[in-house]
């Protein structure tokens, strides 16, 4: 497509069937040259007349370069004129006619440096087979020497005739030939300068004018209708084929956005997406898509229609922000909705974490914004090398003063990489305790269970005790000291003990030694393999203190579930069970009392 626009734009500064001559270009700027160095206009007006005069020189080179076969096919025009300027000169010579003989030979200048500057472009054109852009850029300032290095301001005393033959005529065409000369040496200074400025263009048009769709603009315009067509077109500075071609691409670009919708809507459906998915696709992605193809049309509707000047105005610069912004806001919206619909496969899966997926999300899109602004930057003319060692010389002072930052990107990659918590664990720290929302390039955050949101920063959590509490496959506490009164049978209390154990052992909701669990993998460590995975299935049930006014029996185990609401449940029915097994055993349960002791030896309560 940038292809496409630079040949457009070529024709919106010029009409294919037209050819201005060499000489005509140099006629006019002779014209030019004598304006500007004319005392009697000011500086605003020579301002105004060496703008449009760059605009011209960027026309002529344009259209020479997309001419550059017939150009360097041509027989050199100004072989025959030379030849019989040199015999005329020497004629005069030979004859005494010293004016007549000056005027030869400035005419002969003159003409000489038309041939060269022919010759020289020629020899331009013809470097633009080679496919190495720097061999041509080398080549241009050598070229630059060989032709135009040659004019040097001229002896004007020498050709000055005397007082008495200001009449004459051939007198008339010397003053003529020597004012003609001196122009032409401010031309070949400005020449020189507008070639080198001119050079990418004029690389790109040649490499360019031996292309299929020069062929078919000039195809169509020598069509009998589309030459009656351009006698009216060639006012307004267009031509049949250029109407044509832009037609066509429109024509395309919309069929383009059909198809592309078409063929999305197919997809979606394939993959059997909601209703919702596939309209928020549909209103954020292909609707970027459809921006940036009618951003083209508009793009060639200003540039080469109307014929804006692209660099007056930098409106191909302006468009070119405009691609760049709205290319990377379709690849941010696609990559995060990939994410999106992908969460479901993600959370399943036992390689991908959400936490490194979010965290290279948030990479990528910081990618994405890091070239486009670089690419925005290159594209307004600002040098990025110079940019680049400036953030190097830089960069010892941004990283002492953003050492939080780096530290705690560092600590969210030390969590990542040690697996600490991930998102929805129930973790607890020295201040504070909640569920994990996210975590970030510089901060945790945490949702309270008072539901409030907390933002810890990275290097607190990698430096500090962190207690995961969901990571429990198997084994929720449940401890308890049960207290009996004195008053009970030592027997009883042994025999309420051991039905405990026995209700332990059989509750479904109670871990136990013979409670299985499976593990996909098998690691070889040197730790508890049931500390490693997870695993808490003790179960304890002894006679553990003799308190001030009871007998306790501890009650130590774990349930099967972590879940907080069935480790509740679990937990209350064990507790019913124990107080209906206590009961069974005529054992009741302690509560604190105080004995008091007469003198007599008789007790109270």
């Amino acid at each position: 497509m940038k292809k496409l626009l630079f040949l457009l734009f070529i024709f919106s500064h010029t009409l294919i069937f037209a050819n201005p001559a060499l000489d005509a270009f140099i006629d006019q700027q002779i014209e030019v040259e004598r304006q500007l160095i004319d005392n009697n206009i000011s500086v605003d007006k020579k301002m105004e007349i060496k703008k449009l005069q760059s605009e011209q020189y960027r026309e002529f080179f344009i259209q020479y370069a997309a001419d550059r076969e017939i150009h360097l096919l041509e027989n050199d025009p100004y072989k025959h004129r030379i030849y019989k300027l040199k015999l005329r000169k020497k004629m005069n010579e030979h004859r005494g006619n010293k004016n007549a003989a000056l005027r030869d030979e400035l005419l002969l200048k003159n003409i000489k440096f038309r041939s060269d500057i022919r010759n020289g472009l020629n020899n331009l054109l013809r470097i633009t087979d080679n496919n190495s852009q720097n061999f041509f850029k080398n080549s241009i300032n050598q070229i630059v020497t060989t032709h135009f290095s040659s004019y040097k301001p001229i002896d004007k005393k020498r050709y000055t005739p005397d007082a008495n033959d200001v009449s004459s005529p051939i007198v008339s065409d010397l003053l003529k030939a020597l004012d003609e000369t001196i122009l032409l040496e401010y031309i070949a200074n400005t020449f020189s300068a507008e070639l080198i400025e001119n050079s990418t263009n004029i690389y790109r048009i040649a490499s360019l004018s031996g292309s299929k769709i020069f062929t078919f603009a000039n195809k169509i315009n020598n069509i009998p209708f589309a030459k009656t067509m351009n006698i009216y077109l060639s006012k307004m500075n267009i031509d049949a084929a250029r109407i044509i071609m832009i037609l066509l691409i429109i024509i395309f670009i919309i069929v383009t956005q059909k198809i592309i919708y078409f063929m999305t809507n197919r997809f979606l459906k394939h993959k059997k997406l909601k209703d919702d998915d596939t309209n928020y696709i549909h209103k954020h992605i292909t609707k970027i898509f459809n921006m940036i193809t009618s951003l083209i049309i508009l793009h060639l509707i200003i540039v080469v229609v109307i014929g804006f000047d692209s660099t007056t105005f930098n409106i191909s610069k302006l468009f070119a922000i405009a691609y760049v912004i709205l290319t990377t806001l379709l690849l941010y919206r696609i990559t995060n909705t990939i994410a999106y619909l992908k969460q479901e496969r993600i959370k399943n899966s036992l390689v991908l974490r959400n936490e490194i997926v979010n965290l290279a999300i948030k990479v990528i899109n910081g990618l994405l914004i890091l070239l486009a602004t670089m690419a925005i930057l290159k594209i307004v003319g600002v040098d990025l090398t110079a940019v680049l060692s400036g953030l190097g010389i830089a960069g010892a002072a941004v990283a002492f003063a953003a050492k939080d930052s780096i530290a705690n990107v560092f600590g969210s990659i030390a969590i990542l990489a040690g697996d600490i918590f991930e998102q929805g664990d129930w973790i607890e720290t020295a201040n504070e305790e909640g569920t994990v929302v996210e975590i970030g390039l510089r901060a945790t955050t945490i949702r309270t269970f008072d539901n409030a949101l907390i933002s810890v920063p990275n290097v607190e959590l990698s430096n500090s005790s962190v207690k995961n509490w969901t990571r429990r496959r198997i084994g929720r506490r449940i401890k308890m000291n049960i207290g009996v009164t004195y008053e009970s049978d030592f027997s009883d209390i042994k025999q309420a003990i051991q039905e405990i154990k026995e209700m332990l052992r059989e509750h479904p909701g109670i871990a136990n030694e013979h409670t299985t669990f499976m593990d996909a993998g098998r690691q070889s460590k040197l730790v508890s393999i049931e500390d490693l995975k997870d695993i808490k299935r003790i179960t304890l049930v002894y006679m553990d203190e003799f308190a001030s006014s009871s007998i306790n029996i501890l009650v130590y185990c774990f349930s099967r579930t972590v879940d907080w609401a069935e480790w509740l449940e679990a937990k209350e029915d064990v507790m019913f069970k124990i107080a209906h097994i206590l009961k069974q055993n005529k054992l009741e349960f302690a509560y604190p009392t105080m004995m008091i002791y007469k003198g007599e030896g008789k007790k109270e309560e």
